[in-house]
């Protein structure tokens, strides 16, 4: 995982990466991964496609307010669960 915002939860690593959707078009994705060190692929959750920004500062920020969100991860499926955005 790269130098994305990320934080360990519930023994997973979870990591905000803004991602670019087209020409001046970015979005936010979540990849979640194990920090026990296993070599697996991260899974990625993508925030709803029409949650778009035109500048890379701003998307950055919002990331960073998407991973303060997620207070937990379930164990089975790695999907990110939030709190109140």
């Amino acid at each position: 995982m790269n130098a994305w915002p990320r934080r360990d939860i519930d023994g997973f690593q979870v990591e905000c990466q803004v991602v670019r959707l087209g020409d001046g078009v970015l979005a936010i994705e979540v990849a979640v991964c194990r920090t026990e060190g296993r070599d697996d692929a991260p899974r990625r959750w993508s925030l709803p496609r029409f949650v778009t920004f035109a500048d890379a500062t701003i998307a950055l920020r919002h990331a960073e307010l998407v991973l303060s969100g997620i207070v937990s991860v379930d164990e089975s499926t790695g999907e990110p669960r939030y709190g109140i955005l």
